[in-house]
């Protein structure tokens, strides 16, 4: 760092995982999804041409590419002489869904666009195009199953993954040698707890983490509940509350207490509520906190924002497991998508942008080149970035578990959660609080 500079958000520009889940509360009413069914009128909505070329248009808040979308728009054009691509990168998700659910609203939705955590509302509503049915299973086999399941409800697949993230301990060699702790030490909670004794002796907090807003803190959470179930198809049942399953089931209970235990056993810093994910950073890289849990778009905040040497010798670690010789289940889901517009007389033509985009030409190097996560396996095998490597490799040995609510009213149990953050909270009370909050976000 030099100076006095204002330090820029760690979350604004690689991240969107804070304010991904800000705006996400609602039915189809509040996405303006009822008055878009009614505009949409069948399959000739929206699309249009230019200069006599069939329009693609692509929105998205995805600036991690920003450096390579015109390239990729130039080699599809060259070879797609009458398909002309229209990308429109808005700042933020805050920006960005004003403009979406307009366009939904008003029955002209973009051929290509990020669905947010509406996929499946876009889904089942008939805005978004089954991809399943359109691309098959051929196309979508190389994402990660949990990519896919995310964007999946009965059997229809209504987005793909663009960049997938997962989340792990971020943490500083000199600072856990200091302490007297191992690298390889850290398999369990417990032995994070044990850890955070040491850590604490130190004057140093063990992991920094941000649960503000509230809805962060289900990064968290939410692969706990995977620990508890060693299912990674039980969060996505609960999402939609299916199978009879609800936010006071005991796995859910169970999944609390450990959480509370970790809060106890003084593992994070005081005030996690109030912590931003700006301050998370600058916690970390300013070596008041040995570990961060945070994910993997955070080699890409560090490498701009940390001091150099800080940057070259911080390492990762896998999330630890519930106990020894369990699977290190981790979040990972594709915190960016693409949907299809089903209404579009131009889908034909979407498709093929959306086919090109995916190649083996071209999606691997622009993940490598944004230094970000690929959401297929193909890719995932030609990583470059050590890091990002070492963490997509805990995805291709199958540790990816959901972490992103996608169900109707599904975020707004986060507020409730930040009770056992903030210890105001008990295991099966926040629980019936979740469930309810759920209910009343959902309209039911």
């Amino acid at each position: 760092m030099q100076g006095d500079r204002q330090l820029p958000s760690l979350s604004a520009t690689p991240i969107r995982r804070r304010t991904l889940l800000r705006g996400a509360f609602g039915g189809a009413a509040a996405l303006g999804l009822a008055p878009a069914l009614a505009a949409c009128g069948g399959s000739d909505s929206g699309g249009g041409s230019s200069g006599g070329k069939t329009v693609v248009r692509m929105w998205s808040w995805y600036s991690d590419q920003e450096d390579q979308w015109p390239k990729l728009i130039e080699k599809f054009e060259a070879a797609h002489s009458n398909i002309k691509i229209e990308n429109r990168v808005f700042g933020t998700p805050d920006q960005y869904l004003p403009a979406l659910q307009a366009a939904v609203a008003g029955g002209d939705v973009p051929e290509i666009f990020a669905p947010h955590t509406r996929a499946l509302t876009y889904g089942t509503g008939g805005v978004s195009a089954d991809l399943k049915k359109d691309l098959g299973d051929d196309f979508l086999k190389d994402f990660f199953d949990s990519a896919n399941q995310e964007y999946t409800l009965d059997g229809k697949q209504y987005a793909v993954g663009w960049m997938a993230q997962t989340f792990g301990l971020f943490y500083n060699p000199d600072l856990l040698k200091k302490a007297g702790v191992g690298e390889d030490e850290i398999e369990t909670w417990d032995d994070l707890i044990a850890a955070a004794a040491k850590i604490r002796a130190l004057g140093k907090h063990p992991v920094a983490i941000s649960c503000n807003p509230t809805t962060s803190s289900l990064d968290f959470f939410l692969p706990l509940v995977t620990q508890v179930a060693d299912d990674p198809t039980y969060y996505l049942k609960l999402d939609q509350l299916q199978d009879g399953l609800n936010y006071e089931d005991p796995k859910i209970i169970q999944a609390l207490e450990l959480n509370q235990r970790i809060v106890k056993g003084g593992v994070f810093q005081p005030g996690t509520t109030g912590t931003t994910g700006d301050q998370l950073a600058q916690i970390f890289y300013s070596e008041k906190a040995a570990m961060l849990y945070n994910g993997s778009w955070t080699p890409q905040g560090l490498s701009k924002d940390a001091p150099p040497a800080f940057a070259k010798k911080y390492k990762v670690m896998k999330t630890p497991a519930i106990a020894a010789g369990k699977r290190h289940w981790c979040a990972n889901q594709a915190g960016a998508g693409w949907a299809v517009s089903e209404t579009s007389k131009n889908k034909d033509a979407a498709l093929e942008v959306l086919k090109f985009l995916y190649s083996a030409d071209q999606y691997s190097p622009t993940m490598n080149d944004s230094n970000s996560m690929p959401a297929t396996k193909s890719a995932a095998g030609r990583i470059e970035l050590p890091i990002m490597k070492q963490m997509t490799s805990w995805l291709l040995d199958g540790d990816g578990c959901p972490h992103i609510p996608f169900g109707p009213g599904s975020v707004a149990a986060g507020d409730p959660l930040s009770k056992i953050f903030d210890g105001t909270g008990q295991p099966a009370a926040v629980a019936k609080e979740m469930q309810q909050a759920v209910l009343n976000a959902k309209g039911g």
